[in-house]
């Protein structure tokens, strides 16, 4: 199984190519809400779910490209996708 695509900031281990690093836990397959599928560790899936839903998506960082699938049908700021559950009131 291949290692997780996520690069995780380590200031510890800051060098001449910074400090990112990638992570070298076992991913499973994912795929975002972009749709674009990743190798992705149990942690950082998590991680990367709040990310996405608190509109943080374009600060990750990915140690490789992943494999778009298709096109969003919702879009950043805008109407919420239809397998978006209403708010609550």
């Amino acid at each position: 199984m291949a290692a997780c695509d996520v690069l995780y900031h380590d200031p510890a281990h800051a060098g001449p190519g910074g400090a990112w690093r990638p992570c070298s836990a076992r991913g499973a397959v994912w795929t975002d809400p972009d749709l674009v599928l990743r190798f992705v560790c149990d942690k950082h899936r998590r991680q990367l779910t709040a990310l996405h839903a608190a509109g943080l998506a374009d600060r990750i960082r990915w140690a490789r490209d992943g494999l778009a699938i298709g096109t969003p049908t919702h879009t950043q700021g805008g109407s919420p996708c239809a397998s978006t559950p209403p708010a609550s009131t």
